[in-house]
């Protein structure tokens, strides 16, 4: 295998390629059910679930299950509710000390601004296997525990994957009604395949060191 064909993010790309074509009309009711759930912003993290556990479902049996999708938003809706406001909170935060530090010119507020908007952005990379942990059913503690330990082990890896995802918003975004009829579905799905590629190797490198 070429260097390439065993970097994570490679995969993950090519495996969310294969899996957006052969699956495209369900991709785009992914993101389609996404964008209209999310719309109010506080629902954020349970329609981000909701996305998860389709693109679960169908990568897993090749077709939305849909009252999977409904049984696991319904179970998680209020833990996904506050965990999704988490990153959004401290974005706001940030914006608004941004907005005082413009204004004042008061080296306090530019900290703070600085400093919401590292952590909300942390706690965005943070929420991505969190959410991915509620989608597969686990409880909240976990979920939040196993995610941050996946983020502080791959910093990297989670980098690159919030750079991605936030180039595929800016160029969906560009193409207008593609925001909506893409952007969800496509980004779960790289989520979902680039946490498990990972994951996977991790439990390679275990076995080897074992």
């Amino acid at each position: 295998m070429t260097g390439a064909e065993l970097d994570p993010m490679y995969a993950s790309l090519r495996r969310t390629t294969r899996l957006t074509w052969e699956n495209l009309p369900a991709v785009v009711a992914i993101s389609v059910g996404w964008f209209l759930a999310a719309l109010p912003v506080v629902t954020i993290g349970p329609a981000t679930v909701g996305a998860y556990r389709a693109v679960l479902s169908l990568r897993e049996n090749g077709r939305v299950d849909r009252p999977a999708v409904l049984a696991t938003v319904r179970g998680q809706f209020v833990h996904a509710t506050l965990l999704g406001l988490v990153p959004v909170v401290l974005v706001a935060l940030a914006a608004n000390y941004a907005l005082a530090y413009l204004a004042s010119g008061t080296v306090a507020t530019g900290l703070l601004a600085l400093g919401c908007g590292y952590a909300g952005l942390y706690a965005w990379l943070v929420s991505i296997p969190t959410l991915l942990g509620l989608a597969e059913g686990k409880s909240a503690l976990a979920a939040v525990r196993e995610g941050y330990l996946w983020t502080a082990r791959h910093a990297v890896g989670a980098a690159a994957l919030g750079t991605v995802t936030v180039a595929l918003f800016a160029f969906t975004s560009v193409l207008m009604v593609a925001v909506a009829l893409l952007f969800a579905g496509v980004a779960g799905a790289l989520h979902v395949e680039f946490v498990a590629t990972v994951s996977g190797t991790d439990s390679l490198e275990g076995g080897v060191r074992q």
